[in-house]
């Protein structure tokens, strides 16, 4: 390789190491990267840092964020918690069934597994699983217990609790946009705030990622604050 290659491969690999210690090291501000809740929420893991997503699986925005979204997850300390929510607006009755979905697979312990699964049926593969013969012929070709997810699909008190809540929550944590982030009940950022304080646009990928280490910075925030 000549030494004009080593120098050219050099600059990449400076530029991408750059890079990565940038977004490491992003600083974003109030109102600009994130905001403020309006009012301070408890969280349901006291001595541990929040976050929630909320999502929706009909979202192609939050598609495009969910490989980074998974990576991420796994890459968390232990004094962080992350807990998807699907979120659910009143008046939109074709997000309900969707939300069933959410609540059947969450209550057999197969969201993580699961989630990225049904966007791709839903996003990539077009196929209409708010309809229940499609969804539970799906459900089965998975390698899902089909009566056992049909039980809980169909759960009567506990998908009316579940729909409830997640319309609760949506007007609770002022969700007007998916995908949203909040961190220990005090602030939100999503792909949509991030945009706004860069100077040029992102593409949907980057935004995600981008909108991460905002929510990383975020968490450091209240670990400092917890030391203090």
């Amino acid at each position: 390789m000549r030494v004009s290659q080593l120098f050219t491969k050099f600059i990449a690999v400076a530029a991408i190491a750059l890079g990565a210690l940038s977004a490491h090291a992003i600083e974003p501000r109030a109102g600009v990267e994130y905001d403020y809740m309006p009012t301070a929420l408890p969280t349901d893991t006291p001595g541990k840092i929040e976050v929630i997503e909320f999502f929706w699986f009909g979202c192609p925005h939050c598609y495009k964020a969910e490989p980074a979204v998974e990576a991420w997850a796994k890459t968390l300390p232990k004094d962080v918690v992350f807990r998807r929510e699907h979120v659910m607006w009143e008046g939109r009755s074709d997000m309900e069934g969707h939300v069933r979905i959410f609540l059947a697979l969450k209550s057999m312990g197969l969201l993580d597994s699961m989630t990225q699964k049904v966007f791709d049926a839903i996003q990539r593969d077009h196929i209409e699983l708010r309809r229940e013969d499609v969804l539970f012929d799906w459900i089965a070709k998975q390698g899902i217990d089909r009566a056992k997810f049909e039980a809980n699909y169909k759960s009567a008190f506990s998908v009316n609790a579940g729909i409830a809540r997640a319309t609760q929550l949506a007007g609770t944590y002022h969700i007007d946009g998916v995908p949203m982030f909040i961190v220990n009940g005090k602030y939100k950022t999503s792909p949509t705030s991030v945009q706004r304080g860069s100077s040029t646009p992102m593409d949907e990928v980057k935004g995600s990622q981008v909108t991460l280490d905002v929510v990383n910075a975020l968490i450091a925030k209240e670990r400092a604050a917890a030391k203090k």
